[in-house]
């Protein structure tokens, strides 16, 4: 029985009806960072709880331990009802552990404890990936169109924000004369200069290629809009030391204004880009609000 318990590949506990620890695996002793004292057969969940609610957070006040005792009357009687449930938590170590909980005829149960780290990992990598740019890790343009629709679902209530339609000057000519990987580098300088100058509250993205957008929470009026975009011009403008190149980078902007200019997603869109247009065919390294 030991054998098979410690050579399991999960944590497992087992209590009795009086939540009295039963029996318990190393590994469940591992995870839970467990003195041998804490271990034996009869010890009560209450202080198995406590020492580690004080090992990851540091409390152990009168106040915290009667949320503990409530904490775990509310297992109990949710455990005497039958129901099988589980939770995840998130240790102080990095780990994540998913806890199941199984009841047992007669009372008692059985909890399983499976680190499931890596699997966490790699479930927020992939997302992680699904709605970044991974060049210059800013938000791709499926997650810049979300943030845009919720912002526009959001505009009845009071909100206001500012559409800049970033495109740079003769970026082309960098990838002509010094080559993919030196533009590749640019355009990470580029990604972080502007957000940099963003507040929190801002977003930028990249919507492909030389081009990127940033949504401006607040912005009513141009005013507002005028301070980002002087902001990032003079950010983007400092030579950009790259690949042991000096690069000087402008760049165009388009402007539009919700609910000024409309509320839509695509009309939005749409209007800043009729007005980078016209900022690019006005000499570029300038900005323009859509008319």
């Amino acid at each position: 029985m030991d054998v098979a318990l410690n050579n399991m590949g999960r944590g497992l506990s087992m209590f009795d009806a009086e939540a009295r620890l039963i029996v318990c695996n190393k590994l469940y002793c591992e995870i839970y960072s467990l003195p041998e004292t804490l271990t034996r057969p009869g010890t009560p969940l209450a202080a198995i709880l406590r020492y580690h609610v004080k090992n990851e957070t540091g409390r152990d006040d009168p106040q915290e331990l009667e949320r503990q005792r409530k904490w775990i009357a509310t297992h109990v009687a949710a455990l005497a009802l039958g129901r099988s449930f589980s939770h995840t938590q998130s240790l102080k170590n990095g780990r994540i552990v998913l806890v199941s909980n199984q009841p047992l005829a007669g009372g008692g149960w059985v909890d399983i404890q499976e680190d499931i780290t890596e699997r966490r990992r790699a479930e927020n990598k992939i997302d992680w990936l699904a709605r970044h740019d991974t060049l210059t890790e800013v938000a791709n343009r499926h997650q810049f169109n979300e943030q845009l629709e919720e912002w526009c679902a959001a505009l009845p209530e009071g909100h206001a924000f500012a559409l800049h339609w970033i495109d740079l000057d003769h970026f082309k000519e960098v990838n002509d004369t010094l080559g993919h990987p030196t533009g590749d580098a640019l355009l990470k300088s580029v990604a972080n200069r502007i957000r940099k100058v963003l507040r929190g509250t801002d977003t930028v993205g990249r919507l492909g290629g030389d081009e990127f957008a940033v949504l401006q929470a607040g912005a009513a009026d141009q005013s507002q809009a005028i301070k980002l975009v002087e902001r990032i011009q003079r950010a983007l403008a400092e030579p950009h030391c790259v690949l042991g190149n000096q690069v000087a980078m402008g760049a165009s902007i388009g402007i539009a204004l919700a609910p000024k200019d409309g509320c839509d997603p695509e009309v939005l869109m749409k209007k800043a880009d009729l007005a980078l247009y016209d900022a690019k065919t006005s000499g570029r390294s300038t900005y323009v609000f859509c008319p």
